[in-house]
């Protein structure tokens, strides 16, 4: 089957707006060709509140810089404030991408470091107001949008607009020191060196979005939003179990799991010795030593269960049932809640279970959940033999 329909599955299974925006960009990527894909939600007033870019230096740029092009009419932001955001519009930003692009403001300052030049848009709406954005773009040795790239996006808009319809819920997050459980492929990761006073040594560009996703403040693309100082209150609390460990006050390993609206962030903390360092000296002292802390998003589990089994030939209808399925869930409750016929579920179980090889939902299970964390396991193993 192809991308379109199941980017239509996906956008019909009920993910939260951040997770379904990981979700769908892989298909996207597949139905329209490109660089990279941005997508954010819209408050009535247009401020950004919500958004994943996957390049992992565009919430740290927006955040810098997109707000200084509000007034510049000649800047793609002043539509985005306008006309566009109002008319739930497409493809407002290719008539700026001629003559004098390459050399505006707005290209040298948001697209080039971003490794973007040409773009795409389409405003998402829902009941006639605008909800979401989405930016699909290339890079300048690419060729530009064409107008059967336009009719694509088009096409897939009413989709994209009901995967990404507001929720209220989509803050709510939940700390969690069990081991990894279903959490799916890594989406994003990042790292920080701190001190064992929690004092910033080093940070790779892309662990910003993920203290974003950490904290769930909302995005401002109105003014300047500086850079977060303080770290947020579960990374204190890996520092604090790590370092608790050292002297003999906490006995939780340094390792968390937080489940988001985007997915599962994995966060863990070691200890780094330097090289010259005796390991009887280190462990002597060992917050004289720096704090290395890891971060990575991981995909949603329903997102990941629809990915495996898409790429293991599964159909549209054969997905939907199949994600239940390895969710442990029985044949009459997945047809009651997908509303369909029990014997429809049965017969499309059949036929998955033939697609993929498998004569049980214990063997749909461990084929989701399993055999990534297996090939993981196995390309370790190589490596470190």
């Amino acid at each position: 089957m192809g991308a379109v329909e199941h980017l239509k599955t996906l956008c019909c299974l009920g993910l939260k707006p951040e997770s379904a925006m990981i979700a769908v960009t892989p298909l996207l990527h597949e139905i329209i060709p490109h660089g990279w894909t941005r997508i954010w939600q819209m408050a009535p007033d247009a401020t950004c509140i919500r958004g994943y870019g996957e390049h992992p230096e565009t919430g740290v740029i927006f955040r810098e810089r997109l707000w200084t092009f509000a007034k510049d009419p000649s800047s793609p932001v002043s539509l985005l404030f306008g006309p566009a955001f109002r008319a739930g519009g497409i493809g407002w930003l290719l008539h700026l991408q001629g003559r004098g692009w390459l050399e505006s403001r707005h290209y040298r300052e948001i697209e080039a470091p971003l490794d973007s030049c040409w773009i795409l848009d389409a405003m998402l709406a829902d009941g006639g107001r605008s909800l979401a954005a989405v930016n699909l773009t290339r890079p300048r040795s690419a060729r530009p949008f064409t107008v059967d790239d336009v009719q694509r996006l088009d096409r897939l808009r009413p989709w994209l607009a009901h995967a990404f319809r507001r929720s209220n819920s989509c803050s709510a997050r939940q700390e969690d020191e069990a081991p990894i459980s279903t959490a799916g492929a890594p989406v994003r990761s990042g790292l920080m060196i701190l001190t064992a006073d929690a004092k910033r040594v080093l940070q790779t560009p892309g662990i910003e979005p993920l203290l974003h996703v950490i904290t769930g403040d909302p995005l401002n693309n109105r003014r300047y939003v500086p850079a977060r100082e303080s770290l947020p209150a579960p990374v204190l609390k890996l520092l604090r179990q790590i370092t608790g460990a050292a002297n003999g006050t906490s006995n939780r390993p340094p390792r968390m799991r937080i489940s988001t609206a985007y997915g599962v962030l994995m966060l863990e903390a070691k200890w780094l010795v330097p090289a010259s360092t005796l390991p009887a000296d280190a462990a002597r002292d060992p917050k004289s030593c720096l704090i290395s802390v890891t971060i990575e998003l991981r995909e949603h589990a329903i997102a990941h269960a629809a990915r495996v089994l898409r790429e293991s030939g599964a159909t549209p209808a054969q997905t939907k049932v199949g994600i239940q399925l390895a969710l442990g869930k029985p044949k009459s409750v997945i047809a009651d809640e997908l509303g369909i016929q029990l014997s429809s579920v049965m017969t499309t179980t059949k036929k998955l279970y033939q697609t993929l090889d498998v004569h049980n939902s214990a063997e749909l299970g461990t084929k989701i959940w399993l055999d990534q964390k297996q090939d993981e396991a196995r390309q370790y193993l190589w490596r470190a033999g």
